[in-house]
């Protein structure tokens, strides 16, 4: 789960921050930023507490958990772009 939300927010960062002509660089600033930020910290904290807030409700019968939170957590670190008026 950590994994996941880590690669797409540093995917993001690389997104935004290059016109598409992506380097080795490009993506090692990323991942820089993404440790140096904090963020990363961040997830796996919001992670760890997610894990022990589920199993504290002992895997209530609604939907995918994990994949709800892989959801909100992408929501929350990567911010939305608008395109042509969507968000």
């Amino acid at each position: 789960m950590g994994y996941i939300v880590d690669l797409t927010v540093i995917l993001d960062d690389i997104f935004r921050t290059t016109s598409g002509n992506v380097s080795t660089n490009d993506v090692q600033s990323a991942m820089d930023r993404h440790v140096g930020s904090g963020l990363r910290d961040r997830i796996h904290r919001d992670i760890r507490n997610f894990v022990q807030e589920t199993f504290a409700i002992r895997f209530k019968a609604q939907g995918d958990l994990v994949l709800e939170k892989i959801i909100v957590l992408i929501r929350r670190y990567c911010v939305p772009i608008s395109i042509g008026g969507w968000t």
